[in-house]
């Protein structure tokens, strides 16, 4: 008789020699299966385990396997053919698709695909502007005070900076010995770098999303990463001290 051990998932290794233990002679395991032949070497990709007290070869794809839909990694544990929808073929990129038997590039799928990325991109750069925005001008309500701070100030300096009609806006900034006319005139600078800001913010935006359009339509991935990389530092570059942006 030829003795198998059968691990957690039913595989057979073997034959085993089973030790003899003084006194008691040979203990045999309960995972422990004799056979009256000796199993052959197993098909390649395959193993032996007992069905039904039989033995039989069964297909052995554990361990990681791939969608046939998504290309996404997954574990698989179970012995046998895999189930459909899985295969043990990794997609080689996210532009193939499987036939049922394998992987072939799909021009159709890789169009969906750039199209995605294309707008993906564009969006990362309005995020990207939005966040500048926010970190200028602070909450919305802060940046109507600032817009009604510059309406007011400029009105000042218009009528020569009357000294017996100060706006409330200008005369809240005329502090640590600051003039009236010197608020009125630091409000008004302040309102214009945030303006060129929202100038550039818009510029920058707008050209790098068409950039990146254009470089994804020539199919060329690398360079529209990169000029949305390339944006949104500029973007950051552009409102560094402006508003209440930090240096």
């Amino acid at each position: 008789m030829y003795t198998y051990i059968a691990d957690s998932a039913g595989v057979l290794t073997g034959p085993a020699e089973l030790p003899v233990t003084p006194g008691l002679g040979i203990q045999v395991p309960s995972n422990a299966f004799q056979l009256a032949i000796e199993l052959a070497q197993p098909a390649a990709g395959c193993v032996w385990v007992l069905v039904d007290g039989k033995p039989q070869q069964l297909a052995d794809h554990r361990g990681t396997v791939y969608s046939a839909v998504t290309g996404a990694a997954e574990q698989h544990t179970e012995l046998g053919e895999l189930p459909e929808g899985l295969t043990t073929e990794q997609r080689p990129t996210a532009d193939h698709s499987w036939t049922g038997s394998s992987w072939a590039f799909d021009a159709s799928k890789q169009a969906t695909n750039r199209l995605a990325l294309s707008v993906s991109l564009c969006e990362t750069v309005d995020a990207a502007a939005d966040a500048a925005r926010l970190k200028v001008a602070g909450d919305p309500l802060r940046a109507t005070e600032y817009e009604r701070a510059a309406i007011e100030a400029q009105a000042f300096k218009d009528a020569g900076y009357p000294a017996e009609s100060v706006p409330r806006t200008v005369a809240a900034w005329a502090i640590n010995s600051r003039t009236a006319e010197q608020a009125a005139d630091s409000i008004l600078a302040e309102s214009a770098a945030y303006t060129e800001a929202l100038y550039c913010l818009r510029e920058v935006r707008l050209n790098g999303k068409e950039q990146v359009r254009a470089a994804m339509d020539a199919g060329n991935v690398e360079l529209a990463q990169q000029i949305t990389e390339q944006t949104i530092a500029k973007i950051n570059t552009d409102i560094a001290g402006v508003g209440n942006n930090p240096s």
